[in-house]
C-alpha cells in the first residue's frame, strides 16, 4: 500500500515523483493499539481499594448508637488489634510481622460479628508500604472488604 504523488511536467518544471510507503506506519499503529489494549487489562487487576473515613466526610446526620470499632495499628514492634475497647498486641516473629496470627484473630472477630465489614488500618509514617499492603490483604482474606487507611494519630486510641 503506497501513495503516489505525480505533478505533470508540462509547464517546464522538473516533474516530482514521490512514493510514500504506508505499511510501516500502519504496522506501528497496530502494535500500539495491541499494546494499549493489553496494558489496560493489567491496570484493572492491580487496583487496591481503600476508603478514607474521617472528620470531614459527609455522612449520616444522626450519630449511630453503638458502633463496634475495629482498628489494626501497625508499628515497629508488630500489630496492635483494637476491637471496640479491647486491645490485643500481636508482636513480630523475629524480624517479620505475624500476618498469620493477625488473620486468625481477625477471623475470630468476624465469626462473632458477622455483619461487620469495615476495618481501619492505622500506621506510623515509618512503616513501609509493602507491610501495609500485606496487612490489608490479611484483612481482605478475613472477610473485611471495607478497608480504611488512617495515620496512627487519627485512630483516636
Amino acid at each position: 500500500m503506497s501513495v503516489s504523488v505525480d505533478t505533470g511536467g508540462k509547464s517546464g518544471k522538473k516533474p516530482l515523483n514521490a512514493d510514500l510507503n504506508l505499511v510501516p506506519y500502519i504496522d506501528l499503529l497496530t502494535c500500539m493499539v495491541a499494546f494499549l489494549l493489553i496494558t489496560a487489562v493489567w491496570s484493572q487487576l492491580a487496583r487496591l481499594e481503600a476508603h478514607q473515613k474521617g472528620q470531614g466526610q459527609a455522612g449520616e446526620d444522626t450519630p449511630p448508637d453503638k458502633v463496634f470499632k475495629l482498628v489494626v495499628l501497625v508499628n515497629d514492634s508488630g500489630f496492635n488489634l483494637v476491637a471496640d475497647q479491647d486491645q490485643q498486641p500481636i508482636p513480630k516473629k523475629g524480624d517479620n510481622y505475624d500476618y498469620e496470627k493477625l488473620g486468625d484473630e481477625l477471623k475470630k472477630i468476624k465469626d462473632t460479628h458477622a455483619d461487620k465489614t469495615d476495618i481501619q488500618v492505622a500506621s506510623d509514617d515509618s512503616i513501609k508500604f509493602e507491610i501495609l499492603v500485606k496487612t490489608m490483604d490479611t484483612a481482605l482474606s478475613a472477610r473485611f472488604p471495607d478497608i480504611s487507611l488512617i495515620d496512627s494519630g487519627g485512630a483516636g486510641i
